[in-house]
């Protein structure tokens, strides 16, 4: 006798459910917009646990300390730093300027990020981070950022082989601080009364990179 057909409606169903969150990441995306929007000392795990709609013991068991749980948003996304120096180590296309490979490969994959809730507060906390003064403390810029640094410092001493000593340095910290400030960047529908748009990921993309390349240049061209 031949198997009764599955009813449309409940196949349906099946293919459409998403899939569950489990509730490790549900603290953690919890976590991921607190600190983003409090930095690390303005946010207590009590926080987290009513923006996850879980009880504190169950961060604690997972984390066992808020130091443990924001490390694992910076580990959430070291892809995302994987994919930055895969562009970084790719080869240059025919006809393309070095330099603004290596600045592409800085830049590109954050905004692509940003297309995305999370991306958005991940560059928020990222931001943040770095730019507090007792980040030091915590050690995970030193963790996950300055071995990334140094892949991208070498990269422009070598398309800049005649600059000063120091230049490479700076340069690559300046060109971070105008790619984290451009995550804060509601303010340019304001100083543009609405003819420019944040959420025009392209074209900030664009205007970032020629920016950085620009500045790169001029200030070799001084030194």
């Amino acid at each position: 006798m031949p198997a009764k057909p599955v009813p449309k409606k409940a196949a349906t169903a099946r293919t459409k459910a998403p899939a569950a969150v489990s509730k490790r990441d549900r603290i953690l995306d919890a976590a991921q917009q607190l600190f983003a929007q409090g930095g690390f000392d303005g946010v207590s795990m009590r926080d987290i646990a009513a923006q996850a709609g879980v009880g504190l013991p169950l961060i604690v068991y997972h984390f066992e300390t808020k130091q443990n749980l924001y490390r694992a948003l910076f580990e959430r996304f070291r892809t995302l730093l994987d994919a930055r120096l895969t562009a970084l180590h790719a080869p240059v296309a025919p006809g393309v300027d070095p330099l603004e490979h290596i600045v592409r490969a800085l830049v590109l994959p954050v905004l692509q990020a940003q297309g995305g809730e999370a991306g958005v507060a991940y560059a928020k906390l990222v931001a943040r981070e770095v730019s507090d003064p007792r980040e030091a403390e915590r050690g995970i810029v030193a963790e996950y950022f300055d071995p990334f640094a140094v892949e991208f410092v070498h990269a422009i001493r070598t398309v800049l082989p005649r600059q000063d000593p120091d230049y490479a340095h700076w340069a690559y910290l300046y060109a971070v601080g105008a790619l984290v400030m451009s995550v804060f960047d509601r303010r340019i529908e304001r100083i543009s009364e609405g003819q420019t748009h944040a959420g025009d990921l392209k074209n900030k993309a664009e205007y970032l990179v020629r920016f950085i390349v620009a500045g790169m240049r001029a200030g070799l061209e001084r030194a």
